[in-house]
């Protein structure tokens, strides 16, 4: 008995950091002419608002053609973030250390999170592709990863 619970918790608790969320995007006549998909593991705090931060980011520029996202709460939503203390750029350390001393929102944590994972994103997949296709060496890559990471983890 004590097993199975024991189990369940464990479940439970690697579920809990993880989840996935997606918009259809569609023209005026309301034919699905796109989408966004957005999701995160090991995400403790913000994960649903990094996930609407995620799935507006993904859908703004379609939006402001005209077209509609099938989930509209997210255009009633305020998606600026906070401007960094100590005139610092966000990492997840520095947002983290002031969630926790009650200086940010959990709601803003979680913008900033998705903010920053995006721009690590917007580093890490071009020098991916970059690699793959002999314009840097590993060396170059290697660079390019632990500079984005820093700036993203901030460790």
């Amino acid at each position: 008995m004590y097993r199975n619970l024991l189990k369940i918790i464990i479940v439970l608790f690697f579920l809990s950091g993880c989840a996935e969320r997606a918009v259809n995007i569609t023209d005026k006549e309301g034919k699905i002419v796109g989408g966004c998909n957005a999701g995160f593991d090991w995400h403790f705090y913000g994960l649903q608002d990094s996930i609407d931060y995620m799935l507006y980011e993904c859908a703004k520029d379609s939006i402001a053609k005209g077209f509609t996202i099938s989930d509209e709460r997210l255009l009633t939503l305020d998606f600026r973030l906070p401007k960094p203390p100590e005139g610092k750029s966000w990492n997840k350390k520095l947002a983290m250390h002031h969630f926790h001393k009650g200086n940010i929102t959990e709601r803003k944590l979680g913008y900033i999170l998705a903010a920053i994972e995006y721009e690590y994103q917007k580093v890490v997949w071009p020098a991916e592709d970059d690699l793959a296709n002999g314009k840097i060496t590993q060396a170059e890559f290697n660079k390019i990863i632990k500079d984005a990471k820093f700036k993203w983890l901030g460790e």
